[in-house]
This record gives C-alpha cells, sequence and structure tokens, in this order.
C-alpha cells in the first residue's frame, strides 16, 4: 500500500517539475529588456545565408513590434568548406561546413560600440550520393545554419542587454 502511494507522489512530483520547464520568450523575462531589443536595427546582410539570417534575426528581436531603432546591428556572414572528413585513417564523402557571423551592436547617434562577438555554428554534409542531393545538402545546411546564427546571435544580444539593464 505504501508503495503504491510512494509512486502517485513521485509521478505528481514528475508532472510539475515537468510543467515547470516551459520555455520562455524574450518579453517574459524583463520589458525593458524587450524594448531594447525591439530598438535594435538589423542592418541587412547579402546573399542568400545572408537574407535567412536577417529575417530570421528580425523574427528573434522583435517580439511584439519593432520600436524606433536606437541601437544598429551590423553583421558579416563567412562560411568555409573542408572538402572531404576522415575517421581513424580512413576517407569519406563527408563535407564540414562552417558558418562565422562577426557582428556589431553599435549605439546609433554616438557611434559607440557596446558589444563586438563572434558565433558559429557547423554541419556535416555529402551523405547522399547524388550529385543533385549534394548540392541540395549544401543549400539546406547553408539555410540551417543562417537560421541557427541568428539565433545565437539574438541570445548573445538579449545577454547584453539583461546584463547592462541598468545602464
Amino acid at each position: 500500500m505504501w508503495w503504491h502511494k510512494l509512486k502517485i507522489i513521485g509521478s505528481m512530483v514528475f508532472l510539475l517539475a515537468f510543467a515547470g520547464c516551459s520555455t520562455v520568450i524574450i518579453g517574459q523575462l524583463d520589458e525593458r529588456v524587450s524594448a531594447k531589443l525591439s530598438s535594435v536595427s538589423v542592418v541587412d546582410t547579402g546573399g542568400r545565408a545572408g537574407q535567412l539570417y536577417s529575417r530570421a534575426l528580425r523574427q528573434a528581436l522583435y517580439i511584439y513590434e519593432q520600436a524606433s531603432p536606437a541601437y544598429d546591428l551590423t553583421s558579416s556572414i563567412s562560411v568555409s568548406s573542408s572538402s572531404t572528413l576522415s575517421v581513424r585513417g580512413v576517407t569519406s564523402t563527408f563535407k564540414k561546413m562552417s558558418m562565422v557571423a562577426n557582428f556589431t551592436l553599435t549605439k546609433q547617434g554616438g557611434g559607440d560600440v557596446l558589444l563586438r562577438d563572434t558565433v558559429t555554428a557547423d554541419a556535416t554534409l555529402g551523405t547522399v550520393s547524388s550529385l543533385f542531393g549534394q548540392d541540395q545538402s549544401e543549400l539546406h545546411a547553408r539555410d540551417r545554419m543562417a537560421t541557427l546564427l541568428a539565433q545565437r546571435v539574438a541570445q548573445r544580444v538579449q545577454l547584453y542587454f539583461l546584463e547592462n539593464a541598468d545602464k
């Protein structure tokens, strides 16, 4: 009998703990921080990856709507790719691709640099044998990495504003 009660109590504790692990959006953390994030003007980055990156970055920063710009976020994206990977001396057809975003957050007017940082994303591709499939795999990897970089940059800018909320 006590074992049955212990299982019920344990499952209730687990459900309560699991229900408390919901996602937190930027606007829930601090209204001042979300107001600062919505006042960041994202400067467009060139190329397809840059367009996807800029769009995803705007979606992450402007939770409610964009406010009048007070900050500029300038980014540059570079892609590097190694032709083959090897595992303990055995070569394969896999490629490793890395995408790097260098970004700078500046205050408008004075041009003071508030934050300068770099984020990276990596992907392994090339498991498909057809040439068309390999091209599509590379295209999708670039798209995924651009979106992932935008999320990481938005988190880094959010962290900056959280750390400097009183300034």
